[in-house]
């Protein structure tokens, strides 16, 4: 026999009324959490598709700035090359370059040694009556002077500028030709005399034709 009490009728009907709002809440949350993951993969494709955009976005502005780099590089090799093209337009140009000694043999002390034969004159500053070089512009220049001595004779020459010694050359003393020289780096104004004369002897000497004497204008003052 059943027996029927008020507590059963009544607990029954409420555990039927909560397990249905469980489930109700289950499937709620269930449905709220599997849309929460679409949504979060919805966002994480359109994040995607964002971070792609601006990867080629990114590559693009590379791109950009290398050629912009490329351009400056040449623009700047340029503007050097118009540099140094305008200041080889703007640098006086003087050079000279004279051999053969017209009066070789036994030269006394401090006589100037006059290379009457010019092969370069730029500037017109070299002058081969007088054996001198005369610059009309100022700034530093190099200076080369080489004598080739005779078989048997000795001297020694000096490179003079203005009355002041720049360089000393011993040739000779020999029994074959015998080559001496120098080269040097000076300041010149404008004006300056420049020569090569005999600083001693032994009485005798004969310098061969092959004797130069030459230079040019490496920068000017200006």
């Amino acid at each position: 026999m059943i027996v029927v009490t008020d507590a059963w009728i009544f607990n029954g009907p409420i555990q039927h009324l909560l397990a249905t709002v469980f489930v109700a809440m289950f499937i709620g949350i269930s449905y709220l959490f599997v849309k929460k993951v679409q949504d979060l993969e919805i966002q994480l494709v359109v994040l995607k598709e964002k971070n792609s955009v601006l990867k080629t976005e990114s590559e693009n502005l590379k791109r950009k700035v290398e050629l912009l780099e490329i351009s400056y590089k040449q623009f700047v090799d340029r503007s050097e090359e118009n540099k140094i093209e305008d200041a080889k337009q703007d640098t006086p140009k003087v050079a000279f370059y004279a051999n053969t000694v017209t009066d070789h043999v036994n030269l006394g002390v401090h006589r100037t040694l006059v290379f009457g034969n010019v092969i370069t004159n730029i500037g017109n500053c070299y002058h081969n009556s007088t054996g001198s070089f005369v610059p009309k512009v100022s700034g530093i220049y190099i200076v080369n002077v080489q004598i080739l001595c005779s078989p048997g004779y000795e001297l020694r020459t000096e490179l003079v500028v203005e009355g002041a010694v720049k360089g000393t050359h011993y040739i000779g003393d020999s029994t074959h030709y015998s080559n001496g020289g120098g080269m040097a780096v000076v300041h010149m104004d404008a004006g300056d005399c420049v020569w090569v004369r005999v600083a001693t002897t032994d009485g005798e000497n004969d310098i061969a034709w092959e004797s130069s004497f030459s230079g040019f204008l490496l920068y000017s003052d200006s």
